[in-house]
């Protein structure tokens, strides 16, 4: 099933969510969500995520589901502390990918946090 993906012991383990009987994964090598089609046996592209999932390899970034939506939660770019909150109803009959921000990233930059802080979040999601 993930047999075309590479893997680093260093990453974090795969991102995985399930939404309506589908399988999710988020790949931190291209930043990309992919959805896993069991009739052709195959993961294909749905786009690329609003987080920087591939600066940090995976680690301190929340992927999850919650009901019919995907959760993602990690910084928007590299170099930012700032922690923002996004989710997603996924679907492939849509041509891009609707991530909507949450209401409580209280700047542009979203919320800062510690490290520390963060990824106990992370981990509590």
């Amino acid at each position: 099933m993930i047999g075309d993906m590479t893997f680093d012991a260093l990453n974090s383990p795969p991102l995985i969510a399930v939404v309506n009987n589908n399988l999710y994964l988020l790949e931190p090598y291209s930043n990309e969500l992919r959805v896993y089609d069991i009739n052709k046996n195959v993961w294909e592209k749905l786009g690329i995520v609003p987080v920087r999932a591939i600066s940090v390899g995976g680690w301190g970034v929340a992927f999850k589901s919650l009901g019919d939506r995907l959760l993602l939660i990690g910084a928007m770019s590299s170099h930012s502390r700032n922690v923002t909150v996004y989710t997603c109803r996924p679907s492939t009959k849509v041509e891009e990918l609707i991530w909507e921000r949450s209401n409580d990233s209280y700047s542009d930059d979203g919320i800062h946090f510690s490290r520390f802080i963060h990824n106990c979040c992370v981990m509590f999601v």
